[in-house]
């Protein structure tokens, strides 16, 4: 399992990080809105915990997407007037806070989903438009490989930490927006506008990170891990293409 996580963290935000070259910050962002962390550690929770254990952490998953989206907020509004570390010690700041008032929320899933797109339509509204970009800074040699190296040293801690802590936190903590922070990072020492385009690209793409943790909790009370896991993926493609009109209106 540690093999794989060290292999599989760096493999996904680099091929995101090249996505952003190609086609611009805005998808690299939506393509975070994948479950790209959560999904592989609640597979894990399935073979090691069982299905009502990996159940339960995906409605603390699907529940960990405010404070992920009070995060793209609150770094996006900070970026224009903050540097890089301070933009993501002001996002955390309030990650952790909003973190520590939702996991005092008790819901059933299909309530938990409602309030996760309700929470993500206001935080659309309130986004700031990016300005415009000026000229870029000029892109370290070894940056892709330095974002490589971060996320599979965050996603390995992460996950060692939520061991400790039951089905509902476990869920939660794999909604920390690690590969979140890795981008916006690198795009803000790119520009601020690179870092709101990304992090608004994150926020609409977390539409199919709440569908995929919506279909697998409740078919995993229900079906097969196998057809669980395969209902969710086929729902958050639909999800994920649908959003995809929005994301390049937003470019």
């Amino acid at each position: 399992m540690l093999l794989f996580k060290i292999v599989l963290a760096p493999v996904l935000i680099g091929l995101v990080s090249l996505a952003g070259r190609k086609w611009g910050p805005g998808i690299a962002g939506w393509l975070l809105g994948l479950p790209l962390n959560a999904g592989p550690i609640l597979v894990f929770l399935v073979l090691e915990q069982g299905r009502g254990f990996a159940s339960t952490a995906a409605v603390g998953s699907l529940l960990g997407i405010i404070p992920w989206s009070a995060f793209t907020l609150i770094y996006a509004l900070s970026c224009p007037r903050l540097r890089w570390w301070q933009s993501m010690l002001v996002g955390w700041a309030g990650y952790s806070l909003v973190a520590l008032l939702v996991l005092q929320i008790h819901l059933l899933v299909g309530w938990a989903y409602a309030l996760v797109a309700v929470t993500l339509a206001t935080i659309l509204l309130l986004f700031p438009r990016p300005a415009q970009s000026g000229a870029a800074a000029p892109r370290r040699k070894y940056e892709l490989w330095l974002r490589m190296i971060i996320a599979a040293g965050m996603v390995v801690t992460l996950t060692g930490v939520a061991r400790a802590l039951g089905p509902t936190r476990s869920g939660f903590l794999s909604a920390f927006p690690a590969y979140t922070t890795i981008l916006a990072v690198f795009n803000h020492q790119q520009s601020a506008a690179a870092a709101v385009k990304v992090l608004r690209g994150v926020t609409m793409g977390l539409y199919t990170a709440a569908t995929f943790f919506l279909v697998l909790s409740t078919a995993l009370m229900r079906t097969s891990a196998v057809l669980s896991f395969t209902l969710a993926i086929v729902a958050a493609g639909v999800v994920q293409t649908g959003s995809l009109v929005f994301v390049r209106r937003s470019s």
